[in-house]
């Protein structure tokens, strides 16, 4: 990559950063956020969210996001827009990771990525902190997962998923993942 490419991509990718407050690293964690969004959404003011509580915080956060991507204002996410959003993403990571300063991320780059975001779950799942997951700790996190889920894909509402759900949730589970895989291959 000469040096005028490399100038640019660094003041473009400066200026996203300085645009985009919600890329910046602000070191909030995810407690500190939650507790944000139990203070704003807790309309019954019991300390926990209920179902209405919380479809109310997942269409802000939504609308938020539909916000930020939505650079022309018309209500609707276009492809260029969506393409914008995700090149977005990935100057951010390449600013964050790419060590050698050559715009794009090498093999060893993108393990140091993959395991930034392994940390990052380890962490989520770690609640004592002490740097490892203990086995009670990977129980609740496996059974907070599970009650999510049910939560999520519990239609009838009897407070388990049947075989015709987890099939819901495993097409949508399969859906994310090509998605996802679809975005880093574009």
């Amino acid at each position: 990559m000469n040096k005028t490419k490399l100038a640019i991509l660094t003041a473009a990718v400066l200026g996203i950063s300085l645009s985009f407050p919600i890329f910046a690293e602000d070191g909030t964690d995810r407690e500190a956020r939650r507790t944000e969004v139990r203070a704003q959404f807790d309309a019954d003011g019991d300390g926990k969210l209920n179902d209405t509580e919380r479809q109310a915080a997942r269409e802000a956060r939504k609308a938020k996001r539909k916000e930020r991507i939505d650079t022309d204002g018309d209500g609707q996410i276009s492809d260029s827009e969506r393409t914008a959003a995700k090149e977005k993403y990935r100057a951010k990571k390449i600013e964050r990771f790419d060590t050698d300063g050559d715009g794009e991320l090498n093999d060893t780059e993108r393990q140091a990525a993959k395991d930034a975001r392994k940390a990052k779950r380890k962490a989520r799942i770690d609640t004592d902190g002490d740097g490892e997951v203990s086995d009670s700790e990977r129980a609740a996190a496996k059974e907070k997962f599970r009650a999510k889920m049910v939560e999520r894909f519990d239609a009838d509402g009897d407070g388990e998923l049947s075989d015709t759900e987890r099939e819901t949730a495993k097409q949508k589970r399969e859906k994310h993942r090509e998605h996802r895989q679809e975005n880093r291959d574009s």
